[in-house]
């Protein structure tokens, strides 16, 4: 386990811009399909447009020991990466990747199809949000559509945990989802207005912001998806 590193704000306290009070005349929405089946799903889909984002937002190391090339020798986290699409893609490009999910059978699926010249550069943690309260310095955060399902309770201390792990120069890109979404009063899921979404990038480089609030489809079928879409950059330091 890696030594928690230094935080902007302390870890349980409440991120800036707070967490969005939940509807209280809305039921949570019914948890009909394990989050395995769902998972097991998205094997042999194309990574996030996210990441790719992320990936482009990255710049060369500066390492004197580094050839400069944006990948060689770089750290990155994959929260709540599932069945790792994201974590594989990475790993192909030559980064070393801490794969965190709270799906155990997933993760071994994912240790199982790495093949053995990346598998070396992959770290897997099973770890629940519960457990989560740091992670590994790092040069890019992933976490595709995998925030929101961090509980109310735990998100600030999850969410310090991101903010911490962030070296300088190191981009973040991941999801919230907002009040419209399908999904809003799940007791298990966590909600923020766009005002709020954004103090929690205070002190982070916006890359990319994308506000997405129309109808869709999600693996279970049609919804409304009301997701802020984010890239942020943590400034380097002189």
């Amino acid at each position: 386990m890696w030594s928690p590193p230094r935080e902007p704000y302390a870890v349980g306290s409440t991120p800036p811009g707070g967490v969005l009070a939940r509807a209280d005349s809305l039921d949570g929405v019914p948890h009909d399909v394990s989050w395995d089946e769902y998972n097991a799903h998205q094997l042999g889909r194309r990574p996030r447009p996210s990441l790719d984002m992320a990936l482009d937002a990255v710049g060369p190391s500066m390492s004197a020991d580094m050839s400069g090339a944006p990948t060689e020798g770089r750290i990155a986290v994959d929260l709540g990466c599932g069945e790792g699409v994201e974590v594989t893609a990475l790993l192909e490009q030559g980064w070393t990747v801490h794969a965190v999910d709270g799906e155990p059978e997933a993760l071994r699926r994912l240790a199982e199809r790495t093949p053995a010249e990346h598998a070396g550069r992959l770290h897997i943690h099973h770890l629940a949000y519960a457990e989560v309260d740091a992670l590994p310095d790092a040069d890019l955060i992933h976490s595709s559509y995998a925030l929101p399902y961090c509980a109310p309770e735990h998100f600030p201390t999850v969410w310090s945990a991101v903010r911490a792990a962030l070296r300088p120069g190191a981009v973040l890109a991941c999801q919230l989802f907002g009040p419209h979404d399908t999904s809003f009063g799940d007791a298990e899921m966590t909600f923020h207005s766009a005002d709020q979404a954004r103090a929690l990038l205070d002190g982070l480089e916006i890359v990319h912001w994308d506000e997405e609030d129309a109808d869709g489809t999600a693996y279970t079928g049609p919804k409304h998806w009301h997701v802020f879409h984010v890239v942020a950059r943590r400034p380097a330091e002189a």
